[in-house]
């Protein structure tokens, strides 16, 4: 059951696909019982997903500032809010989206302390050590003022990359909206900070609809934390052998397309932000587990129906494995 509500992202992100998410769901399967964004980043493709009661969402980043800041925006809203300046508040309006967050909010009260002091009672001092730094660094969680001060970074960054001051103005309070539509919509939303593989491991299922959308080949630098070329072989080794269905975004380039070679590709064409030549485009890779056709072919009239700020580029299926990974979808609804 769908409940029809969406978000933005609440922050912009370089390589973010806010713009391509209507490309990249043309071909998502039928309600999977599990979606996850194992590379979650701004959370562009899950939050613009309607929450579905039969579906279980979780997003995973393993930068760990930016899980914490998706755990402070759904869980301590009105705290990250106050720290980045939205109150005194200047309108009824924002009154009540506030009251309506608060309705469902659950607060979560820190046990730390006392764990450890039960943990020390019991515990040899070895054993203490271990179960403090677990423990220190799960409260380090919902940290309210690092997260302000990320979100406030990649604001008034260059391209969202938190390296340079962008020379332009930035109005920290227009924000509220996107601040608060996105702690709705992660309510139900599984939180995790951990490595990709263990992410897919944790979530290696039949039922499961796996996202992957990685640091771009010879585009690593751009992102924090790095991405070897190790990293990219480790990614496509743990995709080929899970179970459920595989979806990755990728730079075409003739490594991916050899890397990838046992899966299905797909190639189309956006713009080029970055770029500073005009009417620049990027060449993207949409690259699945399962034969894509039947779900583009069941939304074709969805697809040309975009919105005007949304990317509508043509799919074109440029590679078929020889040997699938998994059969080729029936299209039934």
């Amino acid at each position: 059951m769908e409940l029809g509500l969406t978000a933005r992202p609440p922050f912009p992100w370089v390589g973010g696909k806010e713009r391509l998410q209507y490309i990249i769901r043309s071909i998502f399967p039928p309600r999977p019982p599990r979606f996850v964004e194992h590379f979650g980043g701004s959370g562009s493709i899950l939050l613009g997903q309607p929450m579905c009661l039969g579906r279980m969402d979780v997003y995973n980043d393993y930068d760990s500032d930016l899980t914490n800041l998706f755990l402070c925006i759904r869980d301590r809203t009105i705290e990250l809010l106050n720290e980045l300046g939205f109150f005194p508040l200047h309108s009824e309006e924002e009154f009540l989206i506030l009251l309506k967050i608060l309705r469902r909010e659950t607060i979560l009260p820190d046990f730390t302390e006392s764990e450890l002091a039960v943990a020390k009672a019991v515990l040899t001092g070895i054993q203490y050590e271990q179960v403090e730094k677990i423990l220190r660094g799960r409260a380090s969680a919902w940290d309210v003022k690092r997260a302000a001060a990320f979100y406030t970074v990649d604001r008034r960054s260059f391209n969202s990359m938190r390296q340079t001051f962008a020379l332009r103005p930035t109005n920290i309070r227009s924000f509220f909206k996107l601040i608060t539509a996105a702690a709705l919509r992660l309510e139900r939303v599984v939180i995790t900070n951990r490595d990709f593989e263990d992410s897919i491991k944790a979530h290696n299922s039949e039922n499961t609809l796996h996202y992957c959308d990685p640091p771009y080949f010879e585009a690593e630098k751009m992102y924090s934390p790095g991405f070897s070329l190790e990293d990219h072989y480790r990614l496509h080794n743990v995709l080929r052998e899970c179970k459920g269905y595989r979806v990755i975004s990728y730079n075409d380039c003739p490594f991916i397309r050899e890397l990838y070679g046992d899966f299905y590709l797909m190639h189309f064409e956006r713009q080029n932000c970055m770029s500073q030549t005009e009417g620049a485009v990027y060449e993207e890779l949409l690259i699945t587990n399962y034969d894509p056709r039947p779900m583009l072919a069941q939304n074709t009239e969805q697809f040309n129906m975009f919105e005007p700020d949304m990317e509508s580029g043509r799919l074109i299926l440029v590679h078929e494995p020889h040997d699938p990974i998994c059969v080729a979808m029936s299209g039934s609804k």
